[in-house]
């Protein structure tokens, strides 16, 4: 076998269906497998995709594991070579994967290979090209561009020898070998969801070069998300799952003062946040807590992040996945 697919669903059967189809229909080249590692298995709730595909293999994970943990499970029992790893939102119009494979079999120096995302227009969906771009995303500064180059040029450069290189890959789609997982190992299962591919990418990227090719899209049809970020502004533009897993990977990749100085910026902007609209106010001679929405959710959400503060300290092992009642939108 040269390829196993590994997908996670989560009542996501529909997609799944609708995605193996155009995966069968255009896939050549590379002799696959499709393996789904369920999350939430509802008995029947398959029964199409498996009158359709009957080599799948199913797992029943008995529980919300998780991205990382179900995507581990599939790697467990996938037969191929290679492996790709492959959202359920996802649809190929071309013969993606196989380009993909080929890409990565052709060129020893190449750990892993992503595909460019996508819209149902083939228009492309931005993206963080390189994990840079996270960092300087995950601090809340003046919005002047001045702040934003200083900060960016506080991080170790990442300068690519080739134009497809990069040093961070989207999960959405990764494509890599068993070889180079046995090297820098699978995905960390500290991560619940988000972040994980970035962790990754620190990982892969120790094995060779990362890269997206232009003829590698992928249609990524993005919806609905409980943990995605509902209200945003410029200061209160992060949801609180997405946070602990993105200081999560700062701790891991970058160690403890990175972690602290991202905390500290958010700590030490909550009374300049709220000074700032007190004196507002005052000066429109309005209530002194008038329009103060946008405080209030900020300081809430900075205090969800502090209480995973010191297993994130200390790195304990456990899965960092949220309560109900912290996903404060």
């Amino acid at each position: 076998m040269q390829l196993s697919i590994i997908f996670v669903n989560y009542q996501s059967e529909e997609l799944l269906l609708n995605c193996f189809q155009s995966i069968y229909q255009y896939t050549t080249g590379v002799d696959f497998e499709c393996i789904v590692a369920d999350n939430k298995y509802q008995a029947g709730a398959n029964e199409a995709i498996l009158e359709a595909f009957p080599q799948t293999k199913w797992i029943d994970l008995g529980y919300n594991a998780g991205f990382s943990k179900a995507n581990n499970a599939g790697l467990a029992v996938a037969q191929g070579t290679h492996v790709l790893f492959m959202n359920a939102d996802t649809l190929v119009s071309d013969n993606a994967i196989g380009k993909a494979y080929e890409y990565l079999t052709q060129k020893p120096e190449i750990a892993a290979v992503g595909a460019i995302q996508v819209d149902a227009k083939g228009e492309p969906i931005p993206y963080y090209r390189t994990l840079n771009d996270i960092r300087i995303d995950l601090y809340i500064l003046p919005n002047i561009p001045a702040w934003k180059r200083f900060v960016y040029d506080c991080f170790p450069k990442y300068v690519p020898e080739q134009s497809y290189e990069t040093n961070n890959l989207v999960g959405f789609f990764l494509m890599t070998s068993k070889t180079v997982i046995q090297q820098v190992g699978a995905w960390g299962e500290d991560f619940f969801m988000y972040a994980e591919d970035a962790e990754w990418s620190t990982r892969l990227i120790k094995a060779g070069k990362l890269a997206y090719f232009e003829d590698i899209r992928v249609i990524h049809l993005l919806g609905d998300n409980p943990f995605r970020r509902a209200k945003t502004s410029w200061v209160n533009r992060f949801s609180v799952q997405i946070q602990v897993s993105n200081l999560l990977w700062i701790r891991k990749s970058y160690g403890v003062a990175a972690y602290l100085i991202i905390l500290l910026n958010y700590a030490l902007l909550v009374p300049l946040f709220w000074t700032w609209k007190i004196m507002l106010n005052l000066i429109k001679m309005r209530p002194l807590t008038h329009n103060t929405e946008n405080q209030v959710l900020f300081t809430q959400k900075t205090r969800m992040l502090f209480r995973y503060f010191w297993q994130t300290i200390f790195l304990q092992k456990k899965s960092y996945q949220i309560k109900a009642e912290e996903n404060i939108q």
